[in-house]
């Protein structure tokens, strides 16, 4: 993992606290999700915040092994 030093105004730090502690993260964590989501909101303008949330959860779940590969036929 690379580390870089970032320059960050007092809100935005206050900001991803508070993510941080409802997302049960700690601050690294939090600010490598936001920033996650805010980069794929700018690739994918189409999507809200939630569906992309609920897509890198299923992503998530799937690399677990948590459910099945979706068997496309069966659609």
């Amino acid at each position: 993992m690379l580390r870089k030093t970032i320059v960050m105004n007092e809100d935005m730090v206050n900001d991803l606290n508070i993510l941080a502690k409802k997302e049960q993260r700690d601050f690294s964590s939090a600010l490598r999700y936001a920033l996650r989501i805010g980069l794929l909101a700018v690739e994918n303008p189409e999507l809200t915040v939630q569906e992309i949330k609920d897509i890198i959860e299923a992503r998530v779940d799937y690399e677990m092994g948590n459910v099945p590969e979706l068997d496309l036929n069966s659609i």
